[in-house]
């Protein structure tokens, strides 16, 4: 059964001495699939289109990030590993790896939260640190 839900993200950015944050709010749903939460949105930022959002939290340092739509990504993001992926946007595609330096989510049903922190790199250069807070409340 697939339970409406509000999703808060709390994201920064920081790339040498750069520093970008956002604060943003989405309506989707989360749903429990065997082991699997997944919770799905539309992106609600304007920039990124009407791109669809799943997320899967496989257990509590293991989140899987897909996106479909204007910009296409498929995500890996398991504490103290690094997974390739392939950033696929109206400007062109980016090779990129996700290391994962902390990823702690509980979920469940009734809601949770996630906290990623993580490097982005592309042919072995850093690109940026990411934190990302989400929030998941159900309506």
């Amino acid at each position: 059964m697939k339970n409406n839900a509000t999703i808060t993200f709390l994201s920064e950015q920081q790339y040498e001495a750069d520093t970008d944050s956002a604060s943003l709010k989405a309506t989707g749903t989360i749903e429990k699939v065997g082991d699997v939460y997944v919770i799905e949105y539309t992106e609600p930022d304007e920039e990124m289109g009407k791109s669809r959002s799943v997320i899967e939290i496989r257990n509590h340092d293991f989140v899987a990030l897909k996106r479909k739509g204007l910009y296409t990504a498929d995500f890996l993001i398991e504490e103290g590993k690094t997974h390739s992926s392939i950033y696929k946007t109206p400007f062109g595609e980016m090779a990129m790896d996700i290391v994962a330096k902390k990823v702690d989510a509980h979920i469940s049903l009734s809601g949770g939260k996630i906290y990623l922190n993580y490097e982005i790199r592309s042919n072995s250069q850093l690109v940026g640190e990411n934190t990302l807070n989400m929030e998941i409340k159900i309506n």
